[in-house]
């Protein structure tokens, strides 16, 4: 009979009971408040101000974006061939969506009719037009006009005109509405419609109720829109609806990204497991590494719900990049625990003895890529500093539960008699690629060619960033480019945004840029501003004294004999002639414009940001070379004044990068150096895992450019991390080396690190490459370009360490020292 145990063992064993429990209790605490946390407060944050820099041009689009993306007006396009059914259904759906209480006001339409007292028309009167008005006050001028107001009376059809031009013969509010050179951004037909000219597509403008950025408004007026939308087209199957507009957008871009998260971490999850599966031969080690991994991933989803304003559309990546680089960590334990199986340790020995013999290494990796991606925090970007704070505690926690759970759930999974070792067969044929020195040092001059192309300029350019802050896929994005592309615009407009304490004196601000811009012909094509509907107090006080400084009061007599030599009854326009001889001085206020059709524009124009009010007004340079001219003009009249606009971003987007990428770079590569120095302690170590991440980068860098991969502040600012992420494969050999060294040198230490090692960081950077790729399955562009890139980062990386170390070693040896 076997002697029992002895006591000893079991009494050593006894304390560690009451502290699994308290380590299981907190671990299953924190589980529980990170997934209430997720369920109840993760947030989705649709503004593209998170994808913006915090300085310069993009520092004021920012702020346009977040004073004036709240309020956006929805748009309804109606496209069809028949223009008489396009109006009829624009009609309909304005007064459908009027009647639903997430909308404000609907109009297909708005009043054209020029009715003005002609001596109130002054007040709309920008500089050039002033001219104009003060030529056809002159006695030719009236003369003149008086002669075409004739001729247009006595054509066919014109005593439709007899009324207005009874209120004003010399047509001189026509003369302010249709000369200005400042415009209301509203493009009517003759009856006011929103419309093109051949009719064939109609617009109905919308002023939501509540906040574009808010999300529980943005889809609740959708559903509004949706519900009106639907059956009136359904019953107007020639004619195609479509919505857009900033709750449009925020909505659909909401849906997008619940939609990203949700598929990349799903699919991320599946194929990390299908490559951990696949390599590690160990279908059970799933059931010890995944529990954890999943942890790991719902506590780092858990401090996702404290970030401000909600997770970014790039920081949803976090997700798939924690999953794909946090199987690393169970694999070297789960590699561990097998090795100690078959040493002949019991499982609960086994478990003890993986977790001593790898958790200080693989919580160093976890370290060392957590730091990595910390370096994004020092990015100019907010979303990227979320990417980078979310991905680096997910690399810890991740890193933690599996320290802590995998050995414990192996354990008991494997209680029977441990598998053998079977080793790959691909590690020879990879060791045979260095066997000589000669075919060393040609690996080694292979890998340096990348750094000294990269050095020479052979490094990707930048591509166009606007794509990844505005995803094309989105449906009313498509939409909106319809609109633009069937009312012909082209693209360049640019906002000038005005920011003040006093709202009347940003529009005054704002009218004074509007004159100037308006004044420059040969380099402005067009101006949009609030002006042309109401302007400032201030500007309409200005434009009344000029009226004044005409003497009307001393032209009313000459205006009366132009009626009488003109053919004309000077009684018959005794109105006219009164208000010549006291002009009216009534202003138009904000108030006016809110009680008429043209309300639903005031959105355009005015905002509010951080306490202050906004005013935007729009321009469109004629020419790239009108760009240095307007600046100047603008810092001219109103150094204050904010130039911005997405067509002018890709300039701060690459400023950014400028100043991002080497801080980012410079601390990644700093901090993995340091890892490196504490973990490798040897001089040829660290320089072979030095060169393997610079051969890495530059050659991902050439293959981003061979490969047509966009490359952009998003995934640009990537490339630093991969420092970190990588260097493990490295890292890791270079261990296994020097353990071998340690028992004796010779050829064997090349064969049997990479027997031993290899399939183990082929396994972990495949994962991680598999977590990356996972985003290749986002809709969001931005997302797909990380994960591309992230993909090729860790793939090759693993190919450079399994070459380049190897031929380190056969070229720089370490003397072995007998005893």
């Amino acid at each position: 009979m076997a002697a029992p145990p002895p006591p000893p063992p079991a009494r050593a064993d006894a304390p560690r009971r009451p502290l699994r429990l308290v380590v299981a209790l907190a671990l299953a605490a924190l589980t529980i408040a990170a997934f209430a946390a997720v369920t109840l407060r993760l947030r989705l944050e649709p503004n593209v101000a998170s994808l913006l820099p915090e300085r310069g041009d993009a520092a004021a689009l920012r702020r346009y974006v977040r004073g004036f993306g709240g309020g956006d007006l929805g748009v309804v396009m109606v496209k069809g061939d028949d223009p008489d059914e396009n109006a009829a259904v624009a009609a309909e759906i304005a007064r459908a969506l009027s009647a639903r209480p997430t909308v404000q006001r609907a109009a297909d339409r708005i009043d054209v009719a020029r009715a003005l007292d002609p001596w109130l028309a002054f007040r709309h009167a920008d500089a050039r037009v002033r001219e104009r008005l003060a030529a056809a006050l002159s006695p030719e001028g009236m003369r003149d006009r008086l002669a075409e107001t004739r001729a247009m009376l006595l054509a066919p059809g014109g005593g439709a005109a007899a009324e207005t031009i009874a209120a004003d013969p010399l047509r001189l509010s026509q003369l302010v509405f249709e000369s200005a050179d400042i415009g209301s951004g509203v493009r009517t037909q003759a009856d006011g419609a929103f419309a093109t000219d051949d009719g064939k597509v109609h617009l109905v403008l919308v002023q939501p109720a509540g906040q574009a950025l808010r999300g529980a408004d943005a889809r609740a007026f959708v559903a509004d829109a949706n519900a009106v939308l639907a059956p009136i087209g359904a019953a107007h199957p020639g004619v195609t609806l479509g919505l857009t507009g900033g709750h449009a957008i925020a909505a659909a871009t909401e849906e997008m990204l619940t939609r990203d998260l949700a598929v990349s971490g799903s699919i991320s999850m599946l194929l990390a497991s299908a490559v951990f599966a696949l390599l590690f031969r160990r279908m059970r080690a799933l059931a010890a590494v995944m529990p954890p991994l999943v942890l790991g991933t719902v506590w780092t989803a858990g401090l996702a719900t404290a970030l401000p304003g909600g997770l970014s559309a790039i920081a949803v990546a976090f997700m798939s990049v924690v999953v794909g680089v946090g199987v690393d960590t169970g694999v070297h334990v789960y590699a561990a625990l097998l090795e100690a199986r078959r040493e002949g340790l019991d499982p609960r020995a086994a478990a003890r003895a993986a977790r001593a013999r790898s958790s200080r290494a693989v919580l160093v990796a976890a370290v060392t890529a957590a730091a990595a991606f910390g370096a994004l925090a020092l990015s100019d970007i907010n979303a990227l500093r979320q990417l980078g704070l979310l991905c680096a505690a997910g690399e810890v926690l991740t890193a933690l539960a599996i320290v802590v759970v995998t050995p414990a759930v192996g354990a008991w999974l494997e209680r029977g008699a441990p598998p053998p070792e079977a080793p790959a067969r691909w590690p020879d044929g990879l060791y045979r690629l260095t066997r000589t020195r000669g075919r060393a040092l040609a690996v080694a001059a292979a890998a340096a060619l990348p750094v000294a192309a990269v050095a020479l300029g052979a490094a990707p350019p930048l591509a166009e960033a606007i794509v990844a802050i505005r995803p094309a896929e989105l449906e009313p994005l498509k939409v909106q480019q319809a609109i633009f592309d069937a009312f012909g615009g082209r693209r360049g407009q640019w906002v000038v945004l005005l920011a003040d304490g006093d709202q009347e004196s940003a529009r005054a601000r704002a009218d004074r840029i509007a004159e100037r811009l308006a004044s420059m012909k040969a380099d402005v094509e067009a101006v949009d501003a609030l002006t042309a509907l109401a302007p400032a107090p201030a500007t309409q006080a200005a434009r009344f004294a000029a009226r004044d400084a005409l003497d009307l009061p001393g032209k009313t007599d000459e205006l009366a004999r132009a009626l009488r030599d003109t053919g004309f009854a000077p009684e018959r326009f005794s109105a006219v002639l009164d208000g010549m001889r006291a002009p009216p001085r009534q202003e138009v206020t904000l108030a006016d414009l809110e009680r008429g059709p043209a309300s639903i524009l005031l959105s355009r124009y005015l905002g509010e940001d951080a306490g202050e009010a906004l005013v935007a007004l729009y321009v469109r340079p004629r020419e790239s070379g009108s760009v240095d001219r307007i600046e100047r003009a603008i810092r001219d009249e109103d150094p204050r004044a904010m130039l911005t606009g997405y067509t002018r971003l890709e300039a701060s987007l690459r400023e950014t990068l400028a100043h991002d990428m080497p801080r980012i770079a410079l601390v990644a590569g700093g901090l993995v150096l340091l890892a490196l120095s504490a973990s490798l302690r040897s001089a040829r170590d660290i320089a072979l895992a030095a060169l393997v991440v610079a051969s890495e980068i530059s050659l991902v860098l050439l293959l981003i450019r061979a490969l047509g991969i966009p490359l952009h502040a998003y995934d640009a600012l990537v490339i630093p991390v991969l420092l970190g992420i990588t260097v493990d494969e490295g890292m890791f050999l270079l261990h296994r080396a020097r353990d071998i060294e340690a028992a004796g040198g010779g050829d064997a230490v090349i064969r049997e690190t990479l027997r031993h090692e290899g399939p183990a960081i082929a396994a972990t950077a495949l994962t991680t490459a598999a977590g990356f790729s996972a985003l290749a399955f986002c809709r969001f562009d931005g997302l797909r370009d990380l994960g591309r890139v992230g993909a090729l980062g860790s793939a090759v990386g693993l190919v450079v360490a399994l070459l380049v170390v190897p031929a380190g070693l056969r070229l720089w040896p370490r003397p072995h020292r007998r005893a």
